[in-house]
């Protein structure tokens, strides 16, 4: 279930002192705590690596907001030529979203830009990973035998939970976006003067996460991870309704307009879709759409290089299943939400229809079998164990169950009293998606030290000159002035 959970990044120990050379002596200490500030984060990143007890995507965040200020006042003293690299810089990561057929090796990448993207890679990664175990201690309270025991208290930290990390999404994706605008662009130039290759042992190419079209991904599937919290925030309400009232037709009277909940779920598609497109994911012709996920013809796998196969796999998953939902939620809106007065169960079957076979296909038939022989059996305990494998459904095992119920609710409707017929589901036209928001623009945080002289600008020229014009007010024109030897 979304968010999806990332590894992280890892780096070696590094000292500022003996990489970088201060010609004045101005940044001697704050050199020191911009060594310290990263060996904090690099050893949070180790204990998360290493899943050692304390370790979290928390104190990956405060490591990396406490380092990004001393990171951003060294890029200004070396742009402004205040320090100075003694040699070739060395900036030592590995690359999480990147497959390699062994473990991901340690890069020794170039140039303090560098060094500024995969610091940004971490915490837009531990954003959304920070979101995912907000979401993951929270009571599974979408399950029978959890929801029947849910306080006031319980309820209200849900909420609290899905909010907090909806918010957390919008950050990640609105960083993500913003790397793409500025970082990797500074990263561009440095790539194309090494010819797409990095210095070091092995020669290896530089990793996806240097592309900007990787961040711009990310940001659509962050904001499309929090659009589907929202929807789970939505239907909180509604939840004993959905849980303990029978599968179909009708929809309780505070349940979240179909019309709504089919426009979040076809720009949540779009957004999915825009991301493995970005991310460079085999895309699928319609006609393969039919295919089982986990067959081998369905099967995505990575080449060395690419992005890893688990993050492709779950892009295919969630892009597939919120347009099965998008389906279904136009098929209920004409069924249930229709003006008119005579509903069009005609087109509502249609739409449904083809939810449930998009449903189907994202079910792995033989795990489902699997399954089904190990819970239920043969033998006394046969509806007790039908109950505890009612408890342990799916996502998509729960809407397959549900879409049949108004899949057959409907067929019975209209072979009864409405009589209409049902029309291919490409002759519908469907309504453009509904964004619920966007992603938070990311606010870079204050260097913690400026170079003592800070070189202008482009943007500058014109207040300077305006400043000189008013401080130079009053003062005698002269032959000369402003030309000195």
């Amino acid at each position: 279930m979304p968010p999806y959970l990332f590894p992280l990044p890892t780096t070696t120990l590094l000292t500022f002192s003996s990489l970088l050379t201060d010609p004045s002596g101005s940044y001697t200490t704050v050199l020191s705590e911009a060594t310290a500030a990263r060996t904090r984060l690099q050893l949070a990143l180790r204990s998360v690596h290493d899943t050692e007890p304390g370790s979290s995507a928390l104190a990956v965040l405060d490591a990396v907001q406490i380092y990004l200020p001393y990171l951003k006042g060294i890029i200004a003293c070396l742009d402004a030529d205040e320090l100075l690299f003694k040699g070739e810089p060395n900036f030592p990561w590995t690359s999480p979203l990147t497959q390699y057929k062994l473990s991901p090796p340690l890069l020794s990448l170039p140039s303090i830009h560098s060094e500024h993207l995969f610091v940004l890679l971490t915490y837009t990664l531990a954003l959304s990973n920070y979101a995912h175990y907000i979401l993951s201690s929270l009571p599974t309270y979408e399950k029978e035998s959890v929801s029947r025991n849910l306080s006031s208290e319980d309820e209200k930290r849900i909420t609290a939970g899905l909010s907090r990390a909806v918010d957390l999404l919008c950050q990640a994706s609105g960083l993500a976006d913003w790397i793409a605008e500025n970082v990797s662009l500074q990263v561009e130039p440095i790539k194309n003067a090494l010819g797409g290759r990095l210095a070091g042992k092995g020669g290896h190419r530089w990793p996806v996460e240097s592309n900007r079209e990787t961040f711009k991904g990310l940001s659509m599937m962050f904001l499309a991870d929090a659009h589907l919290t929202a929807i789970r925030k939505l239907l909180l309400p509604v939840l004993p309704h959905v849980l303990f009232s029978p599968a179909g037709p009708p929809l309780p009277s505070k349940h979240p307009s179909a019309s709504l909940l089919a426009k979040l779920y076809l720009h949540v598609t779009s957004l999915y879709t825009s991301s493995r497109a970005l991310l460079k994911v085999q895309q699928h012709s319609s006609s393969s759409e039919g295919k089982k996920l986990f067959s081998k013809d369905f099967d995505i796998e990575s080449s060395e290089g690419e992005i890893i196969v688990t993050l492709k796999r779950y892009l295919k998953k969630e892009s597939l299943l919120s347009s099965a939902l998008a389906n279904k939620w136009l098929g209920i809106d004409l069924g249930e939400g229709a003006k008119s007065s005579t509903p069009k169960i005609g087109e509502a079957l249609s739409y449904l229809k083809e939810s449930l076979s998009r449903l189907e296909d994202l079910e792995d038939s033989k795990t489902r079998e699997r399954l089904k022989g190990l819970s239920i059996g043969i033998g006394k305990n046969t509806e007790r164990k039908k109950e505890e494998r009612k408890s342990r459904k799916s996502r998509v095992e729960y809407e397959v169950e549900d879409t049949k119920a108004w899949v057959k609710s409907y067929t019975k409707m209209n072979d009864t009293v409405t009589f209409q017929p049902i029309p291919p589901v490409s002759s519908l036209i469907a309504p453009s998606g509904r964004p619920i928001f966007g992603p938070k623009a990311f606010v870079p945080p204050p260097s913690k030290f400026e170079p003592a002289h800070r070189l202008p600008s482009p943007g500058d020229d014109d207040d300077e000159t305006g400043g000189k014009d008013k401080s130079g007010e009053g003062e005698a024109e002269y032959a000369g002035k402003g030309s000195y030897f």
